[in-house]
Formats: C-alpha cells, sequence, structure tokens
C-alpha cells in the first residue's frame, strides 16, 4: 500500500514540476510590426447592385419558407414528418 501511494505522489510531482508548453497561450513569432484593422484582408463586400439582388433573392425565399410552413401547419403535418414536407414544398414552388 505505500509503495502504491508513493508511485501516485511522485507521479502527481512530476507531472505538476514539468512544465507543458500547451498551456501557454503565447505566439511563437512576434507579430506587433503588423496593422492592427477590424477587416480581415480575404473578404471584400459586394457591389451595392449585387447585394440588393442578393437581399431580394434571400426576401423571396424567406417568403417561400414562411408559405410552406403556414402550409403545413394548416394540414397539420406531424413534426417530425415537417422537414420534408417543408423540402418538397419549396422544390414545387420553383
Amino acid at each position: 500500500m505505500k509503495r502504491a501511494s508513493f508511485l501516485v505522489v511522485a507521479s502527481l510531482a512530476g507531472v505538476f514540476a514539468v512544465p507543458v508548453l500547451g498551456w501557454s497561450q503565447v505566439p511563437t513569432t512576434r507579430t506587433e510590426t503588423a496593422p492592427v484593422t477590424g477587416m480581415k484582408p480575404d473578404r471584400t463586400t459586394a457591389p451595392l447592385g449585387i447585394r440588393e439582388k442578393m437581399q431580394s433573392k434571400e426576401a423571396m425565399l424567406r417568403k417561400k419558407r414562411a408559405e410552406c410552413r403556414a402550409k403545413a401547419k394548416a394540414e397539420k403535418v406531424p413534426l417530425l414528418k415537417r422537414p420534408a414536407y417543408l423540402k418538397k414544398c419549396r422544390a414545387e414552388a420553383n
């Protein structure tokens, strides 16, 4: 019993004595020279005309989803079968 207790204590002491590199959150390279901006360089915004077209398309899809949800509720489709019904309804609407 003493031997097992000693091994447990020794292994715990060894684990806590060795510094773990994964615990530190410090970056390995210094990037203080890079400018700090709020925008990510790999993302760009679409021009106004394209954005308006995307917004109108999304609004149309939202309207179709709402109509299909209302139709499913009116027909009293069970909740577990409703996603398949909505998918079928949206495909028919196209």
